[in-house]
């Protein structure tokens, strides 16, 4: 190693910044930041039991029917209670 090259190595100056999260926040905030949503509205369905996921749709089909029913029923008592008026 020539002399030139040895005086190079320890007269350059090092680094002086590695990081700078200066704008990041702004940058973040632009658009809002959010809340991460929790895992259990992520539930994998794929790799599950299938006759469990094969049941638990139909149930979920049939208490839909029952609210339709419920809501038209509560529909049909207001508007008959108007009607008597």
């Amino acid at each position: 190693v020539t002399v030139s090259v040895l005086y190079w190595l320890f007269t350059t100056m090092a680094k002086s910044k590695n990081h700078t999260n200066h704008n990041d926040t702004q940058k973040a905030h632009k658009n809002g930041v959010r809340k991460a949503k929790p895992l259990h509205m992520f539930k994998a369905v794929r790799g599950s039991w299938l006759p469990g996921l094969v049941n638990a749709r139909k149930v979920r089909k049939s208490n839909q029917a029952a609210a339709i029913a419920a809501r038209k029923e509560r529909l049909a008592k207001v508007q008959a209670s108007f009607g008597k008026k």
